[in-house]
């Protein structure tokens, strides 16, 4: 097996996970994205919940309701 100088093993392609463009790791500061517009554009998709991530609910199929703070007092104040 042939040996490849440290640089030539350090380069490897991911695709964006944004624009799906094909860059090399070491060339960007925001890895998976290929730069901070793609990284700030996946960010806007999170907070406007157009992505997220998948559940499936409880275990024994109850929903999920909203629970108070826990902080709070059951009396109500």
């Amino acid at each position: 097996m042939k040996k490849l100088p440290p640089t030539a093993r350090s380069r490897h392609a991911l695709t964006c996970a944004t624009c799906e463009r094909r860059f090399f790791i070491d060339e960007t500061q925001t890895p998976p994205f290929c730069s901070q517009r793609c990284q700030l554009i996946d960010l806007g998709r999170w907070l406007d919940e157009e992505i997220g991530l998948p559940f499936e609910g409880e275990p024994d199929g109850t929903p999920v309701e909203r629970r108070g703070d826990p902080d709070e007092s059951e009396s109500g104040y």
